[in-house]
């Protein structure tokens, strides 16, 4: 029998953002009330609010601007431009060295840069893979975590173009992620583990050991899915 979900307070909150959006409330091109003004109606912590704004962006509805506020982009949460999503595996290790490419520089970046907001969401969601085992929630920990390497990096453009990247994943990188990411409890604490690695690296202020465990998680993963695609011929 499957466990029931439950969703967390960051989830409420945004689904609560999302419906003042849609109904106009905040049209587009407004900029949002502060972060303590949206704690306070919501009646959630700050942090709270952070994440859920964290997943309007991902989704699409909201343009947060370091320094500048927050921004509805779009009252239908599609304004976002989306890259094809991923459907057999060809495409998956092309999308994954993409991301070998992109993402040891964005952790360098951000054991740079990094603020101490920036590694309070990121130790946020490292807490939040250690207590989950539900499949699907994994996953969406996963790419949150990526998508927050990117932002402490300071440079806007490249987190927008990892979040979409991230976004791309397909039935193919799903049912991978059955087969090995999950499918043994090692291999999940092995996952956890190295994202904590990442986070320690990038806390640090050490650029190159943040792109090196980067650099060494995702050629695991690399390595691991060539294997899957070998066994599958």
């Amino acid at each position: 029998m499957t466990a029931s979900v439950i969703r967390k307070a960051y989830e409420f909150a945004a689904e609560a953002l999302r419906e003042r959006i849609v109904r106009g409330e905040w049209p587009v091109g407004t900029r949002l009330p502060s972060v303590e003004q949206l704690a306070k109606t919501l009646g959630v912590g700050r942090s709270t609010v952070r994440e859920a704004l964290t997943v309007l962006r991902t989704e699409g509805w909201v343009d947060v601007r370091h320094g500048g506020g927050t921004f509805v982009l779009s009252n239908s949460g599609s304004a976002r431009l989306e890259a094809p999503p991923i459907v057999n595996m060809p495409q998956l290790l092309e999308w994954l060295e993409l991301r070998c490419i992109l993402e040891p520089e964005s952790a360098a970046l951000a054991a740079e840069r990094r603020s101490g907001e920036r590694l309070a969401e990121l130790e946020a969601i490292l807490g939040e893979m250690m207590n989950e085992t539900e499949e699907e929630t994994l996953e969406r920990s996963d790419i949150r975590f990526h998508a927050a390497v990117a932002r402490a990096a300071g440079n806007a453009l490249l987190a927008r173009t990892l979040e979409t990247l991230l976004k791309s994943i397909g039935p193919v990188m799903r049912e991978s992620r059955k087969l090995w990411l999950f499918a043994e409890q090692s291999e999940a604490a092995r996952l956890t583990a190295e994202h904590r690695s990442i986070v320690e690296a990038i806390k640090k202020g050490d650029p190159p050991l943040a792109k090196q465990r980067m650099a060494s998680h995702l050629q695991k993963v690399e390595q691991t899915l060539r294997e899957l695609k070998t066994s599958g011929s």
